[in-house]
C-alpha cells in the first residue's frame, strides 16, 4: 500500500538512502530538512511537512561528542517530532537508533550514545505509537574513523569491536520498519516495538580503518587509540540473537 512518509534529515547520507528506497517502492516522500523550510530544533515547519502522512522517519544525526550538545539536539528535536506528530495526528514514528545504546556504560562512553539514548526515551514517552531500528555500526563508520581524529597524515582511530552491518541493510531494514506499520498495543500509547540488525561478521575498529586506508586513502597511517571504558570498548556488538544481513565490510569495500 502507498503510504506518504516524512523524512526527517532526508538529505543526509542514510536519510537519502532510506528517501530512495522508500520511491523505489512507490511510497510518496516528503524530505524535510532546513533546506525545505522545517527546524526540528525550533519546531518551525513541522506541522506543514507532517500534514497527512502516514509515518516519519527520524534520520536526524549531529557529529558531537558533548554529552550537552548530543542531548539538547537529539532530546529536543524527538520532543518538537513527536509533539507535531500527535497534534497532526500521524499513526507511526520509525526512530533509526544504535543498538545498545539504552545500556548505562554504553551511554555514558560518549555524549553521541548519551543523545540517542535519550531520543528513544523521548519518542517512547510520547503518544504517537514508535519502532525503534537499531541498528549496529554502518560500514562506512570505518571511513568516518579516517577524518574524526586526523594530524596530517595520521588518523587515530579508537580500538573498538563491532559488529557492522552494510548501509545499505541498514536502509532497508528502516524501510521495511515503515511497511510494517505501528507497532500493537492499547492506546493511546503501546509500547515502542524494537527491532535490531547487525552484520555477518566482528571487526576490530583500528582493522577496518586500515583496510579502508590502504584502498582509499593511500599514505595515511592509522594509530590505535586505547579503549579504557567497557561501554565503548565492547559496547556496542550485539548481544543474544540478532538478525544479520549477509554482506561482508570485504564486499563493501569492493563495491558490492
Amino acid at each position: 500500500m502507498v503510504s506518504r512518509v516524512v523524512v526527517l534529515g532526508g538529505t543526509g547520507a542514510m536519510g537519502a538512502a532510506v528517501s530512495g528506497l522508500l520511491r523505489d517502492r512507490s511510497h510518496d516522500v516528503v524530505v524535510a530538512s532546513r533546506a525545505t523550510g522545517v527546524d526540528v530544533s525550533t519546531g518551525v515547519g513541522l506541522d506543514a511537512a507532517l500534514a497527512g502522512a502516514d509515518t516519519v522517519v527520524d534520520c536526524l544525526n549531529v557529529v558531537t561528542m558533548s554529552k550537552r550538545t548530543a542531548v539538547t539536539f537529539f532530546e529536543g528535536a524527538a520532543t518538537n517530532v513527536a509533539t507535531a506528530a500527535a497534534r497532526a495526528g500521524v499513526p507511526h514514528i520509525v526512530c533509526l537508533s544504535v543498538v545498545n545504546v539504552t545500556d548505562p556504560d554504553v551511554r555514558r562512553a560518549t555524549g553521541y550514545y548519551a543523545g540517542k539514548a535519550a531520543q528513544e526515551e523521548t519518542y517512547a514517552a510520547g503518544s504517537v505509537p514508535v519502532t525503534l531500528a537499531r541498528t549496529t555500526a554502518w560500514f562506512s563508520l570505518a571511513e568516518t574513523f579516517l577524518s574524526q581524529l586526523r594530524v596530517g597524515l595520521v588518523a587515530i582511530v579508537p580500538g573498538m569491536r563491532l559488529q557492522p552491518v552494510h548501509p545499505a541493510a541498514a536502509a532497508a531494514f528502516v524501510v521495511d520498519a515503515v511497511e510494517s506499520g505501528p507497532p500493537s498495543g492499547s492506546p493511546p500509547s503501546p509500547r515502542p516495538e524494537v527491532r535490531q540488525l547487525a552484520g555477518p561478521e566482528r571487526h576490530d575498529a583500528v582493522v577496518m580503518a586500515r583496510a579502508v586506508a590502504r584502498t582509499r586513502h593511500p599514505g595515511v597511517r592509522v594509530v590505535r587509540l586505547p579503549v579504557p571504558m567497557a561501554g565503548l570498548r565492547e559496547g556496542l556488538l550485539p548481544r543474544g540473537a540478532v538478525p544479520a544481513d549477509p554482506r561482508t565490510f570485504s564486499d563493501w569495500l569492493a563495491g558490492a
